[in-house]
């Protein structure tokens, strides 16, 4: 991909406070593809994103009556609602591949049935940005995910949470335990260090910053394991995969809540059966495991 994309032309960038948006005009169809790719692949972060199009009809009648439509999100977009891109390899296959098989023509607004499209000239791409980043040791984990058997909490994990699920997923010892493995998560977050080519020091440990779910991608590459992040609807006991991992490598499975990540020992009994701590009774979903406590509490 071309890291000057921004010098082309035919390129205008506007910047907000929560999104931006990239102009392209009197852009061959041929360029439309690599030019979307390069500047959704530029982010650091995890983003929406939506496409509107511009476009010139012409009358089926008569040649010289035309009618150009800028891009607006209002009638020209491509998505119904923006994307969410939480790795590199949504940007193909969430983005690139959807419009691909799309007919765009049939994503535009027609003044009546007597005109047919001449031409799509120009798009424009809108970013929105996002913080998803895991790292909050100090988000408040409800009781249904903090006593759930099947999730690991770590305390005190200090902005280093995902480094606490690698550290655990990689140690290898029947004796582990959650609240001792800080040896293991000093040793992964030097490791990765190394990947990242940057010197490891006490200082960098402690202040280190959360990472962003699109950052996952690198973080990947230097563990060699597949991250596949879920979230909780915690009152439906919901759990919906929003980043998986298409590399080849071993997967881990974490829980995102309130920008924290907890580590997922097995996700086919997370998704589908919660079990009462207190005794053996096994539910479908959050909600009743909350009700009986509740029915249990008022004997």
């Amino acid at each position: 991909m071309s890291p000057d994309y921004k010098a082309d032309p035919k390129y205008r960038f506007y910047n907000g406070n929560h999104m931006e948006s990239h102009l392209y005009e009197g852009v061959e169809p041929t360029d439309f593809y690599d030019k979307l790719e390069n500047v959704l692949s530029t982010q650091a972060s995890a983003f929406k994103v939506n496409v509107a199009l511009g476009y010139e009809l012409v009358s089926k009648t008569d040649p010289d009556d035309t009618r150009y439509f800028n891009p607006n999100l209002a009638n020209t977009c491509v998505f119904n609602k923006p994307v969410a891109i939480n790795s590199k390899a949504d940007i193909r296959k969430k983005v690139i591949s959807d419009i691909c098989s799309m007919e765009l023509a049939d994503k535009l607004n027609y003044p009546s049935s007597g005109y047919k499209l001449k031409a799509i000239t120009a798009f424009k791409i809108f970013i929105y940005h996002r913080d998803h980043a895991l790292g909050d040791g100090e988000a408040v984990i409800p009781e249904i995910i903090r006593e759930n058997k099947h999730v690991i909490n770590f305390p005190k994990t200090n902005n280093k949470c995902v480094f606490h699920c690698i550290a655990w997923h990689t140690f290898q010892s029947p004796k582990k335990d959650p609240r001792r493995i800080q040896a293991q998560v000093k040793e992964a977050f030097k490791r990765y260090c190394s990947f990242k080519g940057v010197k490891y020091s006490l200082s960098l440990f402690r202040s280190f910053k959360p990472i962003d779910l699109l950052q996952l991608d690198e973080v990947e590459d230097c563990f060699q394991l597949g991250i596949n992040v879920y979230k909780m609807d915690v009152a439906s006991g919901n759990v919906e995969c929003i980043r998986r991992s298409y590399k080849g490598y071993e997967a881990m499975d974490i829980l995102s809540y309130e920008n924290h990540a907890l580590y997922i020992k097995n996700i086919d009994m997370l998704q589908s059966k919660y079990q009462c701590p207190k005794g053996e009774m096994v539910f479908v979903s959050a909600e009743k495991l909350k009700t009986t406590r509740r029915i249990s509490a008022s004997l």
